[in-house]
């Protein structure tokens, strides 16, 4: 079952965070859940011209808990921990892939695997959330993103 990838999207875009960083959902259900990053130019190297290992992260944690709302919940960060494979660079497209392995009553688990636009696997990530009831559209009751 595919969730409203542009319901997703527009409720990404009303945390100012990911709205800054202009992560978008590009894809999104049970199975999947897809966030892009447009990396243009050198606004967010490090010293030593390569992505920030922050950006890489912060993808993470906004596709994982992204997948959570697919499945209906609002959650909480518990844990969530990195492996940097291979650096990023200016002028690619970061696609974040994320799929739950754990969907409980109280907690989930999430994965995430981050790639370039040349598939080149760049870093993958391990969440825990702590759910904190329904994920509600629009900001209401239930809402904690």
């Amino acid at each position: 079952m595919e969730a409203d990838v542009q319901a997703l999207d527009d409720e990404l875009q009303r945390n100012p965070f990911d709205q800054f960083m202009d992560f978008h959902v590009i894809a999104a259900d049970k199975q999947l859940t897809v966030l892009e990053f447009q990396n243009k130019g050198t606004k967010w190297d490090n010293p030593n011209g390569t992505l920030y290992g922050g950006v890489l992260y912060s993808m993470s944690a906004s596709a994982m808990e992204t997948a959570c709302a697919v499945y209906g919940k609002a959650v909480l960060t518990l844990d969530l921990s990195m492996n940097f494979l291979r650096p990023a660079f200016s002028n690619t497209v970061i696609r974040a892939e994320t799929r739950v392995i754990h969907n409980g009553h109280t907690t989930m688990v999430a994965l995430c695997d981050l790639y370039d636009n040349n598939d080149r696997y760049l870093a993958h990530g391990k969440g825990t959330f702590f759910v904190t009831g329904p994920y509600a559209f629009g900001g209401g009751e239930g809402h904690d993103r």
